[in-house]
C-alpha cells in the first residue's frame, strides 16, 4: 500500500463525526430564510432541515416557549432534544464569564490549546480528521455548511442551498469575494476539484460515492454555483457538508499536494486563521488571516492559536490548571475531574454527543460467529467499567443515543453483566472451531490506542471480565495506526469512540453496507440490507416522527447483531481558564447566526478573546 493510500485510510476517521451541543439554550434559533425557486427548483429552507417546521427545534418552537432543539411534534415527548445540546452550559454567556461585569472583548494574544492526539495531516481530502484535527482545521477552513444552536444546518461558506425537484439534486451557490490564504479567489472549480479529490481517495470515497450519480456527480452551473446529482432524494443534503467533507481547497494547491504529500501538513484554506508552522507531535501554530473574507461582519480577536498534542489528558489538565495552557478538549475522566475542581477553570460538558464501546470485527474469526459476539457481550462488566473507568463523569449506555434525545429507544437494553449465559455459547463455539480456542477458551486480540493511562486501565478491566472464557492478547497502537488497522479489518476487538453527530443521518456511513470494502468505514464489516433500507428511507423524508421510529428500529438491529458493546455516553468536555472568553457564542459569517458550541469536542475559535 502506498504512503498516500495509507494516509487516506485514516482520513475518514471522523468524516461524519466519528471520533455537539450549544450554549445559549434559552435563546431561540434564527428563523430560516427561503431560497428563491428557479424553474423546476423548489424553495428550500436555509438555516434548518425541513423537519424543523414539524417541531424539531425550528422557529415554530420559539413561539411556544420551547428551548432550541426541543420537540413538540406528535408522538414526541415535550422537552426531548433533537440534537445533543450541552449538558452543562457555561456560566454567563460563554466559558470564562462568571456573570460579573468585566472587560469587554479585546484583540490580541495567543490561545494555547491541548488536544488528545496528533493527526497525520490537515488536508481534509486525505487526512485523519478526528477531533484533534478539527481543533486545528476549523479555524483554517470555513465549511460549506454548519450547525446552529438548535442543531439545524445553516449555509456557512456557501451563500445558499436549493433543493431541486424531489431532492435528488441540490444546487449550491458560493459567496462572492471569498479568497484563500494564498490570495486566489474561491469559485466553483475549487469545489469541484475538492470533490474530485475526495472521490479519488481510497477511503474518503467510501463515505460519499454511494450518494452521487456515477456519470456527473457534480455539475458546474456558473463560476459560483454547482449542482450535486444524487442517487436518491435527500431531504437535507447540506448536513453532509457540515464537516470535513464541506472544507474546500484551491484547485491549484490540490494538484501540488497530489505530487508532494508533505504539503498536507500546511494546507491553504479561507478561514479566519492560517497555518504558520507545524511540527508533528509537538506544536501547530495558526495566525490571524489579515485578509479574512468575513472580517467586516465577524470580529476575530486572537493573533495566534497554538495547538499541542498531549496524549495523556490528565497531564494536560494539570498544565491547564497551572496556567501553562489556556484550553483543552477531552473526555478523559481523570482530566474532567481535575478541571471541575479547579477554581480558575470553566467547563462546557456534553454527555449527549458520542459513545464509548467495544467493537467486534465480523469478517473473520472469532467474531464472524454470532455465538462468540454474544458471549463477549454477556461477559462484559459494564457496571464496573462505568464505576471504575468513568468515575461518575459519564453515564452507562445501552445504545448510540443519550436518553435525553428523541432518537433514543428506551426499550432497547444491552445484555451485559450476564456472565452465566456465556459458558454454553463458548463451549459450542469451541466444539465447532477447536483451532480458534485454547484450554476451552476462545482466542482473541483486543486493540486500543495509546500510549494512554486510561486506555491501559480499560484494557485491564475488560481482559479481567472476559478471562474466564476468552484468551485475550492486548495490542496498543498510536491512534493513526490504530485507525488504519481497523479500516483494513486487521483486528478482532477494539475500544472505540464514535456516533453522536448533531443529526444521526451523518452517522449512517458507519453502519451501511456500502461502506464495507477492502478498506471499510463500516468498521465491523457487518452488512444488514434491511437496516440499509431503513437508513435510506429516513434520509429522504422530513417526517420527524417517522425518522424517530426508524432510528428506534435501527438500534434494535445493532443490539441484535452484537457488533457493538456499549459502555457509556462520552462526556466531551471543553475546559478553559477564566481568562478565556466566548468559547460558546460564536456566530456564523455574514448572517451572524449563533453556532453549535461543543460538537463532539469541536468548537469554533474565531471569536474567542483573552482578558
Amino acid at each position: 500500500m502506498t504512503t498516500r493510500a495509507r494516509a487516506a485510510v485514516a482520513a475518514a476517521a471522523v468524516l461524519a463525526g466519528a471520533c455537539g451541543g450549544g450554549g445559549g439554550e434559552d435563546r431561540a434559533p434564527a428563523v430560516p430564510a427561503a431560497v428563491e425557486a428557479d424553474g423546476a427548483e423548489e424553495s428550500a429552507a436555509v438555516g434548518g432541515d425541513a423537519a424543523a417546521s414539524s417541531g424539531s427545534g425550528g422557529a415554530s418552537d420559539a413561539d411556544d416557549g420551547a428551548s432550541p432543539g426541543q420537540t413538540g411534534g406528535d408522538g414526541i415527548e415535550e422537552g426531548q432534544l433533537t440534537a445533543p445540546l450541552d449538558t452543562v452550559p457555561p456560566a454567563g454567556d460563554g466559558v470564562g464569564d462568571d456573570g460579573l461585569a468585566g472587560p469587554g472583548p479585546r484583540s490580541g494574544g495567543t490561545l494555547r490549546v491541548a488536544v488528545e492526539a496528533e493527526t497525520d495531516g490537515l488536508n481534509p481530502t486525505a487526512n485523519n480528521f478526528a477531533v484533534s484535527a478539527y481543533v486545528m482545521a476549523l479555524p483554517m477552513f470555513d465549511p460549506l455548511a454548519y450547525w446552529d444552536t438548535s442543531g439545524q444546518w445553516i449555509p456557512y461558506l456557501a451563500e445558499s442551498f436549493t433543493k431541486v425537484g424531489d431532492g435528488s439534486r441540490w444546487r449550491m451557490r458560493l459567496r462572492e469575494g471569498v479568497r484563500f490564504h494564498d490570495g486566489t479567489e474561491l469559485d466553483a472549480d475549487d469545489v469541484i476539484a475538492t470533490f474530485e479529490a475526495q472521490l479519488a481517495d481510497p477511503l474518503v470515497s467510501l463515505a460519499i460515492i454511494h450518494l452521487y450519480e456515477r456519470g456527473e456527480p457534480i455539475v458546474k452551473i456558473d463560476d459560483l454555483t454547482v449542482e450535486y446529482q444524487l442517487t436518491q432524494p435527500f431531504a437535507a443534503f447540506p448536513r453532509q457538508l457540515t464537516n470535513q467533507l464541506g472544507m474546500v481547497l484551491p484547485s491549484e494547491w490540490l494538484d501540488l499536494a497530489y505530487e508532494d504529500p508533505t504539503l498536507n501538513q500546511m494546507p491553504v484554506g479561507q478561514g479566519p486563521f492560517m497555518i504558520e508552522s507545524r511540527v508533528q507531535d509537538t506544536r501547530t501554530v495558526l495566525v490571524r488571516n489579515p485578509d479574512y473574507w468575513a472580517a467586516g461582519t465577524v470580529d476575530v480577536y486572537l493573533e495566534r492559536i497554538e495547538v499541542y498534542p498531549i496524549t495523556d489528558s490528565a497531564i494536560a489538565a494539570s498544565r491547564l490548571v497551572a496556567g501553562e495552557l489556556d484550553m483543552m478538549i477531552t473526555d478523559n475522566p481523570d482530566a474532567i475531574a481535575a478541571l471541575r475542581e479547579a477554581a480558575e477553570v470553566r467547563t462546557v460538558e456534553n454527555l449527549r454527543s458520542g459513545e464509548h464501546f467495544a467493537m467486534l470485527n465480523t469478517s473473520k474469526p472469532p467474531f464472524d460467529d454470532l455465538r462468540a459476539r454474544q458471549a463477549l457481550t454477556f461477559l462484559t462488566d459494564r457496571d464496573a467499567y462505568v464505576a471504575l473507568i468513568r468515575q461518575e463523569t459519564a453515564p452507562a449506555a445501552d445504545t448510540m443515543f443519550h436518553p435525553d434525545l428523541i432518537w433514543h429507544a428506551e426499550d432497547v437494553e444491552q445484555p451485559t453483566n450476564m456472565a452465566e449465559r456465556a459458558a454454553p455459547l463458548v463451549e459450542a463455539y469451541c466444539a465447532d472451531n477447536p483451532g480458534n480456542c485454547s484450554d476451552g477458551r476462545i482466542n482473541m486480540e483486543l486493540q486500543h490506542s495509546g500510549p494512554s493511562v486510561i486506555q491501559t486501565r480499560i484494557a485491564d478491566l475488560l481482559v479481567d471480565s472476559w478471562a474466564d472464557h476468552f484468551n485475550v492478547t492486548v495490542q496498543e497502537l498510536l491512534q493513526d495506526n490504530h485507525i488504519t488497522e481497523v479500516a483494513l479489518g486487521q483486528y478482532d476487538a477494539v475500544t472505540w469512540r464514535q456516533f453522536g453527530e448533531v443529526d444521526p443521518d451523518n452517522d449512517v456511513v458507519w453502519l451501511q453496507c456500502a461502506s464495507v470494502s477492502f478498506i471499510s468505514l463500516n468498521w465491523t464489516r457487518y452488512c444488514d440490507t434491511e437496516r440499509d433500507g431503513l437508513m435510506h428511507e429516513q434520509r429522504g423524508i422530513d417526517d420527524l416522527d417517522r425518522r424517530v421510529e426508524i432510528w428506534h428500529q435501527i438500534q434494535q438491529t445493532v443490539r441484535d447483531a452484537y457488533t457493538h458493546i456499549f459502555f457509556n455516553h462520552a462526556n466531551w468536555t471543553i475546559g478553559a481558564r477564566d481568562t478565556v472568553h466566548n468559547v460558546c457564542g460564536q456566530t456564523s459569517p455574514a448572517e451572524g447566526t449563533e453556532l453549535f458550541c461543543n460538537n463532539q469536542g469541536r468548537a469554533q475559535l474565531h471569536q474567542v478573546w483573552l482578558g
